[in-house]
């Protein structure tokens, strides 16, 4: 993974790819939709590829689970540098302000390439920020997916309400970095 600097911020430059945490403690890999609703059932880190084809891994990294995002805060690092967490929902409102707000900031943070294109526009953003956001999409919590080549979806690590958590979304054809509170289980 490279690295980009975006205000005061030092982020990734692409989607997390990794299948254990940081301190060697393996996470789930599900390749069936009624795995990945066991697995948000009974709360336990996993991860997939889109549509369980691993050839989704190169550009768009792997799905995961929000248990994966909340066990790297409370007992597994989610990496081996120490440095590196999942952010914040204050890291990404300091992200979208640097680069203007959350409209502006989507189109900034949208790679030029990946995202699906109609006759009238281009999913595609500027990618004046460094960051390449990819549109990978997103699998619900009984595992069926949605929206590959149409958004790209990252948690926090800040919850919301007991069964719900913030993420942030970046969708074909806009130029907003969304805030959204899905449910924990996706």
């Amino acid at each position: 993974m490279g690295l980009v600097t975006i205000g005061s911020q030092t982020w990734d430059d692409q989607n997390l790819d990794v299948d254990v945490f940081g301190d060697g403690f393996r996470i789930i890999e599900v390749s069936a939709s009624d795995q990945w609703k066991r697995c948000a059932d009974a709360g336990t880190p996993a991860w997939c590829y889109y549509n369980f084809d691993s050839s989704n891994s190169g550009v768009y990294g792997k799905l995961y689970n929000w248990y994966v995002v909340s066990a790297s805060t409370t007992a597994h690092p989610i990496t081996e540098n120490p440095q590196w967490k999942v952010p914040s929902r204050t890291d990404y409102d300091t992200l979208a302000s640097t680069l203007g707000g959350r409209t502006p900031s989507g189109y900034a943070l949208k790679n030029t390439e990946n995202w699906l294109t109609n006759t009238r526009m281009s999913g595609n953003g500027s990618n004046s920020s460094g960051w390449k956001g990819n549109p990978g999409g997103f699998s619900k919590i009984d595992g069926t997916f949605f929206d590959f080549g149409w958004s790209g979806n990252w948690w926090t690590q800040t919850s919301s309400l007991n069964t719900t958590a913030y993420a942030n979304k970046l969708y074909y054809g806009d130029k907003t970095l969304r805030e959204l509170t899905p449910p924990q289980g996706m």
